[in-house]
């Protein structure tokens, strides 16, 4: 193998090893319910990885009881804002960062389009003191066409340890609030 080569396949190597995903269980695996899980309450760790922070969220699985996520995503996605919650809900991890490296957060966004209102559904995310404001309009939006968005966003690290947090807040809006914004396919990457 030549010079070229040799430096192509080292590029390659250094390329996939600063692309390991931080972020544990991103797409939501685990011991999900035969058709969903609801209404799993603040501080409970039964999704693997994450803690639920506030209210309450729901654990969808995909077709035929859950809405299809990207092909990508995997078939499991988190609707932030469960039943009985006061239509708030939040999940949030904490991993390992180098204080002044910069990193990527990239995740799939979407929402419940259930009918509880509001159809436009917030979402806040914050790490290490940026906080970013999204929302997704579910108007039109079906199980099999949940219109998702892929989402990224850079941050410095400031510290060792770094936590990302989801959440969405849909009090206040009237109705049962029980349908929030919906994320799939969490991941942090080194840049």
């Amino acid at each position: 193998m030549g010079r070229l080569g040799s430096g192509l396949l080292l590029l390659c190597l250094f390329g996939a090893a600063s692309a390991q995903n931080l972020i544990q269980n991103g797409h939501f695996n685990g011991p999900v319910g035969a058709c969903d899980t609801f209404n799993i309450p603040a501080g409970s760790t039964l999704i693997p990885g994450w803690t639920v922070t506030v209210g309450n969220v729901d654990w969808y699985t995909g077709p035929p009881c859950g809405w299809a996520t990207r092909r990508r995503a995997g078939p499991n996605s988190i609707d932030l804002v469960g039943d009985a919650a006061g239509g708030i809900g939040g999940i949030q991890q904490s991993f390992g960062t180098v204080p002044g490296r910069s990193y990527l957060v990239m995740f799939d966004l979407a929402g419940n389009y259930g009918g509880d209102p509001p159809a436009v559904k917030p979402l806040q995310v914050k790490v290490a003191g940026v906080t970013k404001n999204y929302m997704f309009d579910t108007t039109g939006k079906g199980q099999f066409s949940m219109g998702w968005t892929h989402v990224k966003f850079a941050f410095v690290a400031t510290s060792s340890m770094t936590t990302l947090e989801f959440v969405s807040d849909v009090s206040g809006f009237g109705g049962p609030d029980n349908a929030g914004a919906v994320i799939a396919s969490v991941g942090v990457f080194a840049q």
